[in-house]
């Protein structure tokens, strides 16, 4: 068998894609019922008994014989013959005067819609038309129509089981598409490629993409949206044979009424459609709106006919363990392989409602399959993300949300440890939004919590060399105590005052007596005092504390990670050291990095000899520093130190330091070699050739 490549029918725009579906299955049920076909970068190749694409159109034209496309459930079919919808009606009484015998099933398929209007009369629906009838019109329809004329019915319309119909947003509603009805439409196209001279030019041009004779002036309708004859397009619709293809491959989207969304959803399941989403659509018109979408498989292997009828009507695209409802559940699907084994990519179509007229269908981009890095941490997101959604939030909550639906869309395209990121980044400043709305708190929204913390921070440590305000985030986030986690102490202040003022009044509140329960050691303390520090967590580095305290941080940023992170059981993550360096010397936070230790500290004096150093930090500190007065503590601390037997320790100034975030730098723990640095540098110190004291690790 030989390999044709349709260069005109490519898998964008949409009427590519269905072209192609449409020329094959006319080519399976016409000429060779055991052609199969494939997508190879973007076309269209067909495997068939024809050496070349010139014998196939010669012999497709040949034979063709149209579908039974007829819908007498729209009053724009013609079948209502009110005079209102003239040229569908002369296409339908052409089609019942005619003699060719390639017509013979259409003519049936007609004359059976007309005994479906006639019944109906007769059993006393008046107005066949009307909507709250249109369910009683389509049990008629299912029970006169032949079954050629069903496949038609079936991928327009199904009927759920509260008897209301779910259209396929591919056929508009239910084979309407504005004032087009499609059925109507593709008569007349019928009766062209059959009468017009140039017939056989056009069935050429609509399968090798190759222009040969001037096309009809028609309208595209919803299936492309770049237009008739846009210049970068070798098959528009305008051309007659594509229309016909167009519809033929609709009819491979055939709908069916099962429980695809579980036990709570018994509407009908539409084949790869699903609810619209803003997420990864940037429209360049104003006014559109998203109603629905297409996510159209593309496979490499070549399938008959037959298998890819199975694959798109009973494809599987799951995301959490339900078949996926929108554009951003199909983007999940795709990116941890939840979908039927061959689809190589799906190619997302977005109908929108363009300022009132016609819907169009616009391309959106392709999707690969594959599993993508922690897209299935995520997960827990969602019932927190719909509860906030159906509250009705204000327009400044929903900006934020629809930014947060827009960072998961773009991580779970990509699975780039940066874009993970961004989706803390937009949970937390969501969560901000939302504390400060009277409104979404009694909507009372879920606890949020991702449970799988190790397995998140082995995706983030690609990015965690990168990200200075990740690094800090992370170690705000994961710092507790023994007795539980940080999220209880973080969440409030941090929301009330911002980062700033929020974490100083967390060191704040550590610092009052019996606050927290001190380290068990058998090291007695030089100098006793309050444990503001949390005993686990990530550690950070003294370089990226120093940056904290000089103010030259994105705070904001660094908010919304604490915020978004805080939602992390982090129980079972290590004590590790985040990645950095050792800060520069700043005798300010060399004083102030000494009494954040957990652990003792091992130094060698002057003389030699080992020494340990544990000191704590004053009660009054952080009160102190938030009031300004930064001297009075630095000051303090020299003098600590000297009662701790360190040697010539140096006495700072306040300087210019915001004592706020000196405050804040209390909450740190950082690496040993740090303090140890630290000390070196406020203090004479001898070498150090003892072992290192380990630090607790959780």
């Amino acid at each position: 068998m030989a390999e044709l490549v349709l260069n005109g029918c490519r898998v964008t725009p949409l009427a590519g894609y269905l072209s192609a579906l449409g020329a094959h299955r006319a080519v399976h049920r016409l000429l060779d019922s055991d052609a199969q076909g494939r997508w190879s970068q973007g076309v269209y190749v067909l495997r068939c008994r024809f050496a070349t694409i010139d014998e196939l159109n010669v012999a497709l034209h040949a034979s063709f014989e149209p579908e039974s496309i007829v819908s007498p459930w729209n009053s724009g079919a013609g079948f209502a013959a009110n005079g209102k919808s003239p040229a569908a009606e002369r296409i339908l009484q052409w089609v019942r005067e005619s003699t060719d015998n390639r017509l013979e099933a259409l003519r049936l398929a007609v004359a059976e819609a007309d005994r479906v209007v006639s019944d109906g009369l007769r059993l006393g629906i008046a107005d066949l038309w009307d909507k709250k009838r249109k369910p009683e019109v389509l049990r008629l329809c299912r029970n006169e129509l032949p079954d050629a004329a069903i496949a038609w019915l079936d991928a327009a319309i199904a009927l759920g089981q509260d008897d209301d119909p779910s259209y396929s947003r591919l056929l508009g509603t239910g084979g309407n598409l504005g004032r087009q009805d499609l059925s109507a439409t593709y008569l007349q196209q019928v009766r062209t490629v059959l009468e017009h001279r140039d017939s056989l030019a056009w069935l050429a041009s609509a399968l090798d993409g190759h222009p040969r004779a001037p096309l009809p002036k028609d309208s595209p309708g919803q299936f492309d949206a770049g237009g008739v004859g846009a210049s970068d397009e070798p098959n528009p619709v305008g051309n007659p044979w594509t229309f016909l293809f167009v519809i033929e491959g609709t009819l491979l989207f055939a709908t069916a009424v099962v429980r695809r969304h579980g036990a709570a959803y018994p509407g009908a399941a539409l084949p790869f459609q699903v609810a619209g989403s803003a997420a990864g659509f940037a429209s360049s018109a104003s006014g559109e709106r998203p109603l629905a979408e297409l996510w159209a498989p593309e496979w490499p292997k070549p399938l008959t006919i037959p298998d890819v009828a199975h694959l798109l009507g009973e494809g599987r695209a799951d995301w959490n363990s339900r078949a996926a409802r929108s554009g951003l559940d199909m983007a999940r699907a795709a990116a941890t392989f939840a979908v039927d084994r061959g689809i190589k990519a799906f190619h997302r179509h977005v109908f929108v409602d363009r300022l009132g007229q016609n819907p169009i269908a616009v391309p959106a981009g392709r999707i690969e399959v594959g599993v993508r890095g922690g897209v299935d941490l995520l997960a827990p997101l969602d019932r927190w993300r719909e509860t906030l959604r159906r509250s009705d939030p204000p327009s400044d909550i929903a900006a934020r949300l629809n930014a947060l639906d827009q960072a998961i869309f773009d991580h779970a395209c990509t699975g780039e440890p940066a874009e993970l990121v961004e989706v803390f980044v937009a949970l937390g400043r969501c969560r901000y939004a939302a504390s400060r709305s009277g409104k979404v708190r009694e909507a009372k929204l879920p606890v949020l919590s991702f449970p799988h913390g190790a397995k998140l921070l082995d995706q983030l440590r690609d990015v965690i060399h990168h990200d200075r305000e990740l690094r800090i985030a992370l170690a705000l986030a994961t710092s507790r105590d023994n007795a539980g986690t940080f999220g209880a102490w973080l969440i409030d202040p941090l929301l009330a005052g911002g980062l700033v003022t929020g974490l100083a009044d967390i060191a704040r509140r550590r610092s009052f007596p019996l606050a927290t329960d001190d380290t068990v050691t058998d090291c007695a303390f030089s100098v006793r005092g309050a444990r503001i520090a949390f005993e686990r967590g990530l550690r950070l580095r003294s370089g990226d504390i120093q940056p904290f305290i000089e103010g030259a941080i994105d705070d904001e940023r660094t908010a919304a990670l604490t915020l978004g992170l805080s939602c992390v059981d982090w129980r079972y993550t290590g004590g590790e050291n985040l990645p950095g360096t050792t800060s520069v010397s700043d005798p300010a936070l060399d004083l102030v990095v000494l009494f954040t230790g957990v652990v003792p500290l091992d130094y060698v004096n002057t003389d030699g000899e080992s020494r340990s150093l544990f000191v704590r930090p004053g009660h009054d500190w952080p009160s102190r520093l938030i009031a300004g007065q930064v001297g009075a503590v630095l000051r303090d601390a020299s003098r600590r130190l000297r009662i701790a037997g360190v040697r010539h320790v140096v006495s700072v100034r306040g300087g210019s330091f915001d004592g706020r975030r000196l405050a804040v730098a209390l909450l740190f723990t950082t690496k040993t070699s740090d303090r140890r640095a630290a000390l070196g540098r406020v203090a004479v110190v001898g070498s150090h050739h003892t072992k290192l004291v380990q630090e607790v690790t959780t």
